[in-house]
């Protein structure tokens, strides 16, 4: 499980929390970043904000998990996949591929990210990755 209290990570999982896709934005250049970092590779600028992007994409690369690699992922096979968000391609966010079976998954597949309880009590919420047809 991760740290929700990780000062980098914080506000991206108050985000989910609260069904919201939220990325880091350079308060300078304003170029979109993500993982978090505490500077800008563009400007090197310390100054940041976070703001909420159109859970939208495209399936930029994919693997599919064929045995149960954690606690709590023992139904297998299963898609993870690495979606470049439509409204910033170059963020690209890691989740599970849902709602379609894995052998049909495909790169450039458009898709839409909806939030999901997780956790031993459900204390943390995850994006998932849906085709646009279903998750729209």
């Amino acid at each position: 499980m991760p740290d929700l209290t990780d000062p980098n990570f914080a506000p991206f999982w108050e985000g989910t929390h609260i069904h919201k896709l939220m990325i880091q934005k350079c308060g300078v250049c304003e170029t979109h970043r993500w993982p978090p970092r505490m500077t800008c590779r563009a400007c090197r600028s310390a100054e940041v904000e976070w703001v909420a992007v159109e859970p939208r994409g495209t399936l930029f690369t994919y693997t599919i998990v064929g045995r149960p690699t954690a606690k709590g992922f023992s139904s297998t096979p299963y898609t993870v996949g690495f979606v470049a968000l439509d409204v910033v391609p170059n963020v690209r966010i890691i989740g599970n591929v849902v709602d379609v079976d894995p052998s049909a998954v495909t790169i450039g597949m458009s898709l839409t990210g909806r939030f999901v309880a997780a956790g031993p009590n459900e204390e943390m919420t995850l994006i998932h990755w849906s085709p646009t047809s279903i998750g729209a």
